[in-house]
């Protein structure tokens, strides 16, 4: 198995043009790479297949025939170049004019390596020169393309929703105490989550464009606060993220970081995913914002699922996509600095309860539920993982990824400065005072300067239609506030503070579902400003620590069911399913049983708080 391994890499290393490709494309084409045996007369493909391998002759001779006629005998040298130059099939038939021995290369393997200039017009020219006596035949007709699907099952429902959710706001929105700009937003926002929710467009910018193109026309908020969010932290944070993400990728390291790890870890199907999840938790208390976890993250999952062959859209990519996404935001509450909002429901705290909640015993009040939300994803990942095959890799084949990677490079060495510059800034915040948007255009700048992220890579790796969302959905929140809907919301939650003296248990379970609920409707950040505000100060006159009332609801509030609800998926979707590596149908199902894990954990932890006088 090693001698074949490394017969493969040392011939592809001698193959023009592999011989004068990175290090970097080379060693992620030999996982890919198969040795194929035909015997004398055997077809290699028909004309009319299609076109999904590129073949190397390595022995032998293979003929191309085209009708009744040979129009070139290959040795030594390539066939099947349609699958290189976008053909949809073969041109002719592959049959082998002697025993042969092929190097076989999927499509899906060269994509990247396609990129490279000058090695598409390389293999152009060479499948030019396969029929250059004759007009090539037009490939027999194959299977006839699937429709493109326009509609979904929710299609009509859909609108129709779209246009009964602002006409009942309306009607029924004064009597609920909702004032015109009030009403009238909310309806223009109603729009917007019924198009996300049934999914009636093709990009999710669009109902933001639309919502707030109507707060505009019908003069609800002011240009500078309707669109305030293309100048917040957040906007200029992911828009360095991408950046940061993109050289990574190009550089390298992130590949060999996960080459790395599988050199050393069990081969079974339960440590892959389990290292990706345990990487993200170990990032969570050194990263404080969980974009910045997902934009560290990706690219190592994304090259992970490379390494181990897993097809994309299938039951293992999704799992290890899941492995990821878990690892990355489950444990965002269980440490101070694992999210911007814990600084949010810390500064709220009376100054001696902030005395008393230190970063350590942060921690140890939210262990509990750390614990229960750990043991939850480690049991998941037991049990799907119990009868699964190991999965497609071999230390043999990583050493020789490796070793055609060679010693790191200098583009690698400026990408490990650029995380580690990216890693401090975070986890110095509090000493030199500067946001973390800041912390990460300073980075972003670094690279552009260094000429290691260019004007052309500016243009394809930054991801503008999400930045477009990403600050229309920030400037919606920030009108929702100036419109005063979150007082509203407020307004109409504060008869659950009688159950905090009465029945404890009671309050809990409905501020948890409150949350949950409440969250359908306004996002993230306004639920957690909104509860916050209204339970927090009258938590203490009832027994109870604010900081459990307060982690209650940002612990809670971490949970979602609907894409649009959490912008650290949708960035982790940008990121990470650029190749539709994962069903996102199966990830958002074991994504919604999370939040009654989620409940149960806190139910859990009743005991232990009230162990440590919390309660």
């Amino acid at each position: 198995m090693e001698s074949e391994i490394m017969e493969i890499t040392g011939r592809l290393q001698t193959i023009p043009p592999f011989s004068t490709c990175p290090p970097r494309l080379l060693a992620r084409l030999i996982p890919s790479v198969t040795l194929k045996e035909l015997k004398e007369g055997e077809y290699l493909f028909r004309s009319g297949a299609p076109a999904g391998e590129l073949y190397f002759v390595k022995e032998g001779r293979i003929k191309l025939v085209s009708g009744n006629q040979t129009v070139d005998e290959v040795a030594n040298g390539f066939v099947g170049e349609e699958t290189t130059a976008g053909a949809e099939y073969y041109l002719s038939d592959a049959v082998a004019a002697s025993p042969a021995v092929v190097l076989s290369l999927p499509r899906r393997a060269l994509e990247s390596f396609l990129d490279t200039p000058g090695v598409k017009s390389n293999f152009m020219s060479s499948l030019f020169n396969h029929y250059f006596r004759e007009k090539p035949d037009r490939p027999a007709a194959g299977p006839p393309p699937n429709p493109v699907e326009t509609e979904g099952a929710g299609y009509i429902p859909g609108w129709i929703a779209a246009f009964l959710a602002p006409s009942l706001i309306m009607f029924f929105g004064a009597g609920a105490g909702l004032d015109l700009n009030g009403r009238l937003f909310l309806s223009a926002f109603s729009v917007a989550v019924v198009m996300w929710v049934f999914r009636l467009t093709s990009a999710d910018f669009i109902p933001c464009i639309l919502a707030l193109l109507a707060t505009l026309f019908l003069g609800l908020a002011p240009p500078q606060v309707a669109l305030s969010g293309f100048a917040s932290g957040s906007f200029f944070m992911a828009l360095s993220v991408f950046g940061l993400g993109a050289v990574l990728v190009s550089s390298g390291i992130s590949y060999r970081v996960i080459l790395i790890t599988l050199k050393y870890i069990p081969r079974s199907s339960f440590w892959c995913p389990f290292s990706i999840f345990f990487t993200g938790f170990l990032l969570t208390p050194l990263v404080p914002s969980p974009g910045g976890r997902v934009s560290i993250l990706s690219p190592l999952l994304l090259d992970m699922a490379e390494v181990l062959g897993y097809k994309p859209g299938s039951r293992e990519a999704t799992n290890l996509s899941a492995a990821a996404h878990t690892g990355v935001t489950f444990f965002s509450t269980t440490f101070l600095s694992g999210s911007p909002f814990n600084f949010l429901i810390f500064g709220l705290l009376p100054l001696q309860v902030r005395e008393q909640f230190s970063w350590e015993y942060w921690a140890l009040a939210a262990a509990v539920t750390g614990a229960v939300m750990f043991g939850f994803y480690i049991l998941i990942i037991a049990l799907v993982y119990r009868r699964g095959s190991p999965p497609n890799w071999s230390r043999e084949r990583v050493k020789a990824q490796l070793q055609v990677l060679g010693p790191l490079s200098m583009r690698e060495w400026a990408a490990i400065t650029g995380i580690v510059l990216f890693v401090l800034g975070l986890a110095t915040s509090s000493i030199h005072k500067a946001d973390t948007p800041w912390v990460g255009m300073a980075v972003l700048f670094l690279f552009l300067a260094l000429g290691l992220f260019g004007g052309e890579e500016f243009q394809r790796d930054i991801n503008w239609p999400f930045l477009i969302y990403l600050g229309g959905l920030i400037s919606l929140v920030n009108t929702m506030s100036y419109v005063g809907l979150d007082r509203w919301v407020g307004s109409h939650l504060y008869w659950m503070t009688g159950y905090m003296d009465s029945s404890f248990p009671l309050f809990v379970l409905l501020l948890c579902l409150g949350v949950v609920l409440v969250q359908l409707l306004i996002p993230y950040g306004t639920t957690v400003a909104v509860f916050a505000t209204v339970f927090i100060p009258v938590a203490q006159a009832s027994g109870v620590n604010p900081w459990l009332t307060g982690f209650i609801i940002i612990f809670m509030a971490d949970g979602w069911f609907f894409p649009y609800q959490s912008g650290t998926y949708l960035f982790f979707r940008e990121l990470a399913n650029k190749r539709s590596l994962f069903n996102e149908r199966s990830l958002l199902a074991f994504n919604a049983l999370t939040v009654a894990v989620r409940l149960a954990a806190v139910f859990a932890s009743l005991p232990y708080w009230k162990l440590l006088g919390l309660v």
